[in-house]
Formats: structure tokens, sequence, C-alpha cells
């Protein structure tokens, strides 16, 4: 006898070893009643990731896990490592409402579990009476786990799981590299009721040799988790020239390395922040999907659609970490949860 039942929306099945039907073909027919629950709603972690390595595993499906959502280019910042707010003044450098939701309906589709909003500065996203923290709720229904990155300067009261605040040292460092906005943040951070803010760094040849500063400055704070960190990647599209030398680069890992073990609150894994001095770590890219704020949604690197690809200066650390979690490497495994997952 062939029985159904549902846990968190999802169907599973069981049956009597005396029916002549293969165990495979009870896993289909599961499947095909889980199709149209999994194309708009989400389960628990504990249900869905494990049905997400499923479908990538054994499923030969190459589903995005990770989508980086950014809905602006405007910014109140003129940050010497970015890029980004240089294209502001182009028509299609701010997202409408429709054209945001329409892009988190086809993200979702496409798969994607976790959602980054990104900028410019996302918080400074409007569309008439609707706000970044509208998006937020809409995502929240409809994806695993919501994510901000912002720079900080504006209230810190965005309802996502998670939220990173970009910092690059303390405020002399950060001052001349983020447009004197150190205090603004700093300010931020000791009024948020958030209950999951990270700081994220940028490494790049004028911060590297802070970061221990930095480190100890995110411990002290009793409103932040921890802090990540990442390497500045070369754009040339009117950012400053910020890129490490490989020794520097090896250097300020093996400094990174040291802080983690001496228990300062840095998250990243020592395996993937390792495997990042030559980059000669397995780039899973097809586990990231992008999308810009004209509505372009672009599978792969975080580069493809947004500047020319050189894997040799990859310094996005969060795609090293997703692929490690793919490969089911315990320590990125442990720093996904401890990002995204844990409560």
């Amino acid at each position: 006898m062939l029985l159904f039942y549902k846990v968190d929306r999802l169907f599973f099945c069981s049956y009597s070893f005396t029916e002549d039907i293969s165990s495979w073909e009870i896993f289909h027919i599961a499947l095909n009643k889980n199709k149209e629950i999994l194309k708009t709603n989400h389960l628990s972690w504990p249900l869905d990731l494990p049905w997400f390595f499923l479908q990538r595993k054994f499923l030969g499906r190459k589903l995005p896990l990770l989508a980086s959502f950014k809905v602006t280019y405007r910014c109140n910042l003129t940050c010497r490592a970015c890029p980004f707010h240089l294209r502001a003044d182009r028509e299609e450098a701010h997202m409408s409402w429709d054209t945001a939701i329409g892009t988190l309906d086809s993200l979702r589709r496409l798969g994607a579990r976790m959602i980054v909003f990104e900028g410019g500065e996302p918080l400074l996203w409007r569309d008439g009476s609707h706000r970044l923290h509208d998006l937020v709720l809409y995502a929240r229904k409809h994806f695993l786990r919501v994510a901000v990155t912002t720079n900080g300067t504006l209230p810190l009261d965005v309802p996502s799981h998670t939220l990173w605040v970009s910092l690059d040292g303390l405020k002399d460092i950060h001052d001349y590299l983020r447009s004197d906005s150190f205090d603004r943040i700093c300010s931020n951070i000791e009024k948020t009721r958030h209950s999951r803010v990270f700081i994220h760094c940028t490494l790049n040849r004028r911060n590297w040799q802070t970061v221990d500063s930095l480190a100890k400055w995110v411990q002290e704070m009793p409103t932040l988790k921890g802090m990540t960190v990442q390497f500045f990647y070369p754009y040339h599209q009117g950012e400053d020239d910020l890129s490490l030398s490989s020794e520097d680069r090896r250097a300020v890992i093996e400094k990174l390395l040291k802080l983690k073990k001496s228990g300062l609150p840095i998250l990243n894994s020592s395996g993937r922040l390792k495997a990042m001095i030559e980059n000669n770590w397995a780039c899973h890219d097809d586990i990231l999907i992008n999308a810009d704020p004209d509505g372009t949604i672009t599978k792969g690197c975080y580069v493809k659609n947004r500047g020319k690809i050189n894997c040799g200066a990859c310094g996005f650390t969060p795609v090293a970490e997703a692929s490690g979690a793919l490969d089911l490497i315990p320590e990125s495994l442990y720093a996904g949860w401890r990002l995204f997952l844990r409560a």
C-alpha cells in the first residue's frame, strides 16, 4: 500500500515491501507531488537545503543557491573601491516596484534559496510608497533567507534575516576609503535593534595592515555578531586601483588565520581563506545568480554582466564559501549556517 504524508508542506511517501513498485518509482511519485509546492514556496531549512543538495548532486539540476540582487546603483557615498555608484545616472539605474517583484519571482522560480539585496545603497531604494523594507518582507515569503548589505549610513532597521554593514577599517582608514562615513555608521550600529548585524570588510592595499584593529573593535561592539572579509576586485571602471599584491594577499590571509585562531570573530572559514591565497579552489559559479537594476538576470560569476572576469584576481569569498558548501566541506557548511541559518 502506498501512503503519502506531509511535513512542512513537503510530501513524502512510504510503502509496503510486498508492492510491486520500486523505491525509485515512489521517489518520482513524491517528486511530482512536490513540484508545484516547490515552485512558489520554501521549506524550513532542515528540509529545504537537503532537498536542494539532492537536486544538485543526484538529479543533475544546476540550481543556484544564492542570489545577488542590486536594486539600485544610486548611493549617498562615493567609495574609492566601488564602480557601481558611477552608474547612478544611467536610465535604468533604479528599479521599479513591479520590476523588482517580477525579478524576485523569477529568481525564486530559477531555484535560488537565499537572496542578498545590494546596491549602490539598497536602503535608498524607493518607488512611490514602497521602500526596501517592503521588498524584504515580500522576499521573506518566498526565500529561505534574506540578507541586506548596506553602507551603514542609514538606520539599520530593515527586517532581513541578516544585515551586513560595509566597514573597511577604523575611522581614518574607513573615512579615506568611504567618504567620511565612519561616525554615522558607528552611531547606527550602536542604535540598531537588529539581532543579526555583521561587518563586511573589503581588504585592499590601503587597509589590510589594520584588519586586526578592526576585528578587535568588532569583538567589543555588543550589537555586532562578527565580521566577514573579501578582497578587492579590479573592475577597471573608474574606481581606484586598490589591488593587493600577491605578497600582501598572502600576508593578510596569514594574519586573518592567526586572528581567527586567537578567538577574534572572523567568520570566514580557515580553509577557504587559505584557498584564496592562490585562488586554487574549485569554483562552482553556477551556485550564484545575479540581478541588476535594469531587471537583467545573469547566472554564474558575480562579475558577469558587471565587468571583465579575471579568475586569478578573484576576491569574492562568498562564492568560495558557497562552492565549498556545495562540495560538502564541513567548515564552509558551518560558516554558512552561522551567517544565514543560526537563530
